[in-house]
């Protein structure tokens, strides 16, 4: 009997335009992790030492929520889908986040990228989508 068992485990995950500052940065990181194919410690480490920086009395079991749920919502999506959510995403962000908290988040996002030493087409991608989007720049080491 499935009446009042709850079949669908599938996260609820908000609209870009309804997340929360750290649900939108999250997004935006886990969009960057994936890009490569794979989310790796060394990446996972760069997330966290930037949420921290941005938001100091936040939830690690919250974002750890967020970060799975990002990491879903992505990996469903077709390429184009994705740079269409982190497009989203970014809006979000430019419209919660004041420009000192943009600011931050650009070093952030060189370290995320630079993590795993190794930058790949995709990712520099959503690097100048970031640029365009937040008008931050993303300084990345070109030898990698």
């Amino acid at each position: 009997m499935g009446w009042f068992s709850k079949n669908n485990k599938d996260p609820i995950v908000n609209e870009p335009r309804n997340m929360s500052p750290l649900e939108a940065v999250t997004h935006l990181c886990a969009a960057i992790q994936l890009a490569d194919g794979q989310a790796d410690h060394e990446e996972r480490e760069a997330w966290i030492i930037a949420i921290k920086e941005l938001f100091p009395e936040f939830s690690e079991d919250r974002a750890d929520k967020f970060l799975v749920e990002a990491q879903t919502t992505l990996n469903q999506k077709t390429d184009s889908e994705s740079m269409e959510h982190i497009s989203d995403v970014l809006q979000r962000i430019r419209s919660l986040l004041s420009d000192e908290q943009i600011k931050k988040l650009s070093p952030k996002i060189s370290d995320l990228i630079e993590a795993d030493g190794i930058i790949m087409t995709s990712e520099m991608d959503i690097a100048r989508l970031i640029e365009d989007k937040l008008d931050i720049k993303i300084k990345l080491n070109e030898s990698l």
